[in-house]
């Protein structure tokens, strides 16, 4: 972790700084999840000795430490510790308030686990008329996006889970959902998307705004 290693003439950082310390500057200013190759183009440094530095930050960051470094999505990024959230929640305004409903929850689990699907197939496999109002809230809290539109008659909009829906739940990959083969029968999907149902965290603003899909425009409500 010598500063003389790195790819630029001038060191990253002063005297009496590291690499973990600048991770954690980089990460903490981010306020984003942030990839190796993000953390290799600003560094000039290689993946092995990020590794080292990331470790050593992680181990850094223990209680009664008021941040925790968190691996999710393909990337890291900081995050309050469970100890504080009540503290936390005082302070932060978030945008969209509130748990999933049992109805998102649903819906929302059969695109996590049918990824990519349509909403014919999504009504289908829920068992109702139109899931249009539910895919459209969860399109608005960024959990899931459009992804293109199958090649059959109609050309229905296919969705999948977004980078927000690993954050969400804090899974590092989609193989970290639970398997559904470990809640028997019935509404699998929501059974094991439940197990992971996290206190709401604070939401930046919509990726989406603006967006204009006619299969989001239907008024249908359950």
């Amino acid at each position: 972790m010598d500063p003389e290693s790195l790819d630029y003439t001038e060191p990253l950082w002063e005297a009496g700084g590291d690499l973990p310390g600048a991770l954690e500057a980089l990460l903490v200013s981010s306020g984003e999840v942030v990839d190796m190759a993000r953390l290799r183009e600003l560094t000039g440094l290689g993946e092995g000795i990020l590794r080292q530095g990331l470790d050593k930050l992680q181990e850094r960051l223990r209680p009664p430490r008021g941040l925790r470094l968190l691996e999710v999505g393909g990337g890291w990024r900081m995050a309050a510790a469970p100890e504080y959230q009540t503290l936390v929640a005082r302070l932060v305004t978030t945008i969209r308030s509130g748990r999933l409903t049992p109805a998102q929850v649903e819906t929302l689990a059969i695109i996590a686990y049918r990824q990519p699907v349509t909403m014919p197939e999504i009504n289908e496999l829920r068992g109702v008329t139109s899931c249009s109002n539910q895919v459209k809230l969860l399109l608005e809290r960024e959990l899931v996006l459009p992804v293109g539109r199958k090649p059959v008659v109609g050309r229905p909009m296919m969705y999948a889970t977004s980078l927000k829906f690993l954050l969400h739940f804090g899974l590092k990959t989609l193989a970290d959902l639970p398997r559904l083969a470990d809640f028997g029968e019935g509404n699998l999907e929501a059974l094991a998307l439940a197990q992971l149902q996290p206190p709401e965290l604070p939401q930046a603003g919509s990726l989406f705004e603006g967006l204009d899909d006619p299969y989001l425009d239907e008024d249908a409500h359950e």
